[in-house]
């Protein structure tokens, strides 16, 4: 994990791409915790230089890798803020560990990635995609999305099988870095090189240039999950990751709250207006999952990177359709029930 601190008063500034800081009078200490990607881009202004802070707060970043690493700090009720995938916000709410859902920060940014030219659903019959993330957003969506279109699909438990040419065949890796790194060295699986994964942006987009530099040319994303999921859905699109906050912070920091809420969705403006500035600011923050800020700019040129920050009240139905999906599939991939009208923070 990388701990980042952004000071209230703009006395801590980068150094070399480390961060020096310097003492300040005592402040209600707040956490923020996120992972590398999408949602680190979607806080890169408030983790800047640039921005001046909250007068008598001090506010720190933790950004990991890890997802897992997340969610056991929110089990632990760590974090005072987080970006988290939205089923998890909901598990976390149901299984009384105190978050509340303030917005949406991040919608559909799942992506099937090829070098074959496929443009629908039905041209998958027959083949293998390598995905992550089974009990997740990937595996849920994909699933979800195959069932909405009436395709088949089969979910081998080993890579030594023969596809069938009527499903659609799914291996889990453990992380979607073993999905980029099973495309770049054309693991065999079903018999044949991986030609097909599932992607989120921007490592969707960056895995052209990576392909290319393995030797294995014409990767990119060829399907939008995002897309294909509003095809079925009355033409909403799904919310991927959320800003959630630890309810204690209502008792005495409401309007904290209400102005973290505002200034996150200032930063996610400043990501939308700025993608090349916030991709390379997210690379000095220590990213590993952005090369650069061109490749998030490209991203989000091809329209494949939303962030549209939108609060809890205003994106409830969007919330509620796509964990209906979780709900049927599992329920306690949401904490065993449907979240109560209480998940959905709006300010009073």
């Amino acid at each position: 994990m990388k701990r980042i601190v952004a000071s209230a008063l703009l006395c801590c500034i980068f150094v070399s791409g480390t961060l020096a800081a310097c003492k300040s009078k005592s402040k209600e200490k707040i956490n923020v915790m996120l992972v590398d990607g999408a949602p680190l881009l979607s806080m890169t202004y408030m983790m800047s230089e640039e921005f001046a802070g909250i007068d008598g707060y001090d506010i720190s970043f933790t950004m990991t890798n890890d997802s897992d690493a997340l969610v056991a700090a929110m089990l632990n009720q760590e974090p005072d803020f987080a970006i988290a995938p939205i089923n998890i916000a909901a598990m976390m709410n149901n299984n009384g560990s105190g978050y509340r859902l303030a917005a949406v920060t991040i919608w559909g940014i799942m992506h099937i990635v090829s070098d074959q030219d496929v443009t629908m659903l039905e041209d998958l019959k027959g083949e293998t995609i390598v995905a992550f993330g089974r009990s997740g957003t990937p595996g849920i969506t994909l699933r979800s999305i195959l069932r909405q279109n009436n395709i088949d699909f089969a979910e081998p438990d080993s890579a030594n099988f023969t596809p069938d040419p009527d499903k659609v065949s799914i291996i889990y890796l453990t992380a979607a870095s073993d999905v980029r790194d099973a495309i770049a060295t054309g693991m065999e699986i079903g018999g044949k090189s991986v030609n097909f994964g599932i992607l989120a942006e921007p490592v969707a987009t960056a895995i052209t240039g990576f392909a290319n530099n393995a030797g294995r040319p014409g990767f990119t994303a060829r399907i939008n999950l995002q897309t294909a999921w509003a095809r079925n859905n009355n033409g909403e699109i799904y919310p991927q990751a959320a800003l959630i906050f630890h309810e204690r912070l209502l008792s005495g920091n409401a309007d904290f709250v209400d102005e973290f809420i505002a200034i996150a969705g200032q930063s996610s403006t400043y990501a939308n207006d700025n993608p090349v500035k916030a991709g390379d600011l997210a690379v000095s923050l220590g990213s590993v999952a952005i090369p650069n800020g061109a490749v998030v700019g490209n991203a989000f040129s091809a329209g494949r990177l939303p962030m549209d920050f939108t609060n809890a009240a205003d994106a409830k139905q969007a919330v509620n359709s796509y964990l209906q999906a979780f709900f049927e599939e599992n329920a306690n991939l949401i904490g065993g029930k449907m979240p109560s009208g209480s998940f959905y923070y709006a300010k009073e």
